[in-house]
């Protein structure tokens, strides 16, 4: 009786050897595309003013002109009496430059200028922007597309500012009486797209302690 040669593999082990293979390889596929690479894209935060209820960050994908206007900010806010139409006109350009600038976004869902939104008014304002302006990012994760194509702000001008009375404008809000608020009308340059927004009047209203968006519509 001839003894069965040892050391020879047989095709069925062959065969289930290699969808072994190829499964680790597809799991781990899907964990460094899914989990591994977003968290290498999502941006890191390299500058903050944090003071009570204020808390503004920069990211190390914003743009210069974000990252030189934040640093107007800081200045504004680090005065022993803090200019408060200064720190309207500031946080309306900022919020301007990071929600109209597509080209540094990783996906619909990267809205620019959510910061700078009233409180309780934030998640509608994703909500809005991700199903108009920021359909047209793509995501830079699953898409592996370039967004480098999309608008940039590179310029942002006040064209006017005058005080408002936000109890008045927003009745039934919690406004009280005597708080102050700001109409900013401003306008803005692209670098690589005509075809946007471009103007807008801002109202900035009391958000605590700090200042806050709290409606745009586009310049009459």
């Amino acid at each position: 009786m001839k003894k069965e040669k040892r050391g020879k593999m047989k095709p069925i082990t062959k065969i289930l050897l290699g969808l072994i293979v190829i499964a680790i390889l597809v799991g781990g596929f899907f964990v460094w595309k899914n989990f591994i690479k977003p968290m290498s894209n999502k941006p890191k935060v390299v500058d903050s003013i944090k003071n009570g209820d204020i808390d503004y960050v920069v990211s190390d994908t914003d743009t210069k002109l974000f990252k030189d206007t934040f640093n107007e900010l800081k200045k504004i806010l680090n005065a022993k009496e803090v200019d408060r139409e200064k720190y309207a006109e500031t946080i309306t350009k900022l919020f301007v430059i990071d929600f109209f600038t597509l080209s540094n976004k990783t996906s619909k869902n990267d809205v620019g200028g959510v910061q700078f939104v009233y409180s309780s008014k934030q998640a509608n304002f994703i909500e809005a922007a991700r199903d108009t302006l920021y359909k047209q990012v793509h995501s830079v994760v699953t898409d592996d597309k370039d967004n480098s194509s999309l608008p940039t702000v590179t310029k942002v001008t006040i064209d006017s500012i005058d005080e408002i009375s936000p109890y008045s404008m927003f009745e039934g809000f919690g406004f009280a009486e005597d708080q102050v608020g700001y109409m900013v009308n401003i306008s803005w340059e692209y670098k690589n797209n005509d075809d946007f927004q471009s103007n807008a009047t801002i109202i900035v209203v009391p958000d605590g302690e700090k200042l806050s968006i709290g409606r745009m519509q586009e310049a009459m």
